[in-house]
């Protein structure tokens, strides 16, 4: 079993080299069932660094509650580390699901396929790795040309949040950047690991969809008029048993999808505001790469549901035109009646009230803009005001 698992997870590189920088292995230690969890002091660290930066963005909000463009920034960041938090909690405590999952689906998938999976994966995990590093190196740089041009310690922050501690001091700066160091790569690596297996699991899926419709394509033309199921008993089994691990994976990432769902929408509202409000210089970076990174999370989500749905169909729709159903006898036309009325049903991935694909995301876009407008005639009315 733990061979097989073994090669199983030989395509998923970038995902088990990110959860391993947490502590995280998704490789089970023995078949008592352990967790993915093999470093806590680690993992924990984080999750307690992240909850004290969480904290002092939530106090910022609500000190500068009646500043816009302070608030949509803190709120961007303070988002990003709930969906990290509540992301990874998720994932920890449906780790074994997923990990028996994981072995199920893998079955003989084109090699194609998996190099162009690891590809993006690759790059999106650049993406958020260029986001932590922005956020943490343009300040740290632009403090030190600031000493260096005028021999005083003037730091700069990662954003303008009030901090507990006096950072003006050199020593405190230091610790201050060491803890954000802990924060950003549990942003990073969090987000590309929960992320990126999402997005295998929808190619997986949509591989085995694929399948089915090639084993159809080749076996019906060969099939045995006299047998009842015509032959294509074994291509029914598979295709139940893969109805049976699409129910598995939505059940085991309907929570973090529904947060991801949630969490972007407000996300692409705040990150806007920040293009079109007054911005510091030292987030500009950040800001680009943060957008990518929003952009790609939304694409992985949707267009991966939306992928798997369209197999779904292309299998139905085969199954249908290449079957001879005219010249069938009643008893053949009563016995596959069930097999292509179930392989008709709507392929939906969910998040509780949302159902993801296309439409989906012409509504989040429409969400956000409408947030965006809203926000901008606030500020355009209460905060550029002449002051009398």
């Amino acid at each position: 079993m733990f061979k097989l698992l073994g090669v199983s997870l030989a395509d998923l590189w970038t995902q088990r080299f990110t959860f391993a920088r947490m502590g995280i292995d998704l490789q089970p230690m023995s078949a008592t069932g352990d967790g993915a969890l093999r470093r806590p002091v680690l993992y924990g660290i984080m999750v307690l660094a992240t909850s004290f930066e969480l904290c002092t963005v939530c106090a910022f909000m609500v000190h500068h509650r009646h500043q816009i463009v302070l608030c949509s920034e803190a709120l961007m960041h303070g988002l990003q580390m709930i969906s990290s938090l509540l992301k990874m909690t998720i994932f920890l405590v449906k780790s074994g699901d997923l990990i028996s999952l994981i072995h199920q689906l893998q079955e003989p998938v084109p090699s194609r396929v998996v190099r162009r999976g690891q590809q993006l994966a690759a790059i999106y995990f650049l993406m958020c790795a260029g986001t932590s590093v922005s956020f943490l190196l343009m300040p740290l740089a632009l403090t030190m040309v600031r000493f260096h041009q005028t021999d005083r310690f003037e730091p700069v922050s990662s954003f303008r949040v009030l901090l507990p501690y006096d950072v003006t001091q050199p020593h405190i700066y230091a610790l201050d950047c060491c803890l954000m160091g802990f924060v950003l790569t549990f942003f990073c690596c969090s987000t590309t690991g929960v992320d990126t297996l999402y997005g295998w699991f929808a190619v997986a899926l949509s591989s085995h969809y694929r399948r089915l419709t090639t084993q159809l394509q080749l076996h019906l033309p060969l099939s045995d008029p006299s047998r009842p199921d015509l032959g294509l008993g074994h291509l029914f089994a598979q295709h139940a048993r893969l109805l049976a691990l699409v129910d598995r994976f939505n059940a085991a990432f309907r929570e973090i999808a529904f947060v991801e769902v949630l969490v972007i929408c407000v996300l692409y509202c705040s990150v806007i505001c920040q293009y079109i409000m007054p911005h510091t210089d030292q987030n500009i970076a950040f800001l680009g790469f943060f957008s990518m990174v929003v952009t790609t999370q939304l694409c992985i989500y949707l267009f991966g549901a939306e992928q798997v749905r369209l197999e779904a169909e292309g299998f139905s729709r085969q199954l249908y035109q290449l079957v001879p159903w005219q010249g069938l006898s009643p008893n053949h036309r009563r016995l596959l009646l069930l097999p292509l009325q179930r392989a008709q049903g709507d392929m939906v991935l969910g998040a509780y009230f949302f159902d993801l694909g296309r439409p989906l995301l012409v509504w989040i876009f429409r969400t956000a803009g409408s947030f965006t407008t809203l926000l901008n005639a606030l500020y355009a009315k209460y905060e550029t005001m002449p002051t009398a």
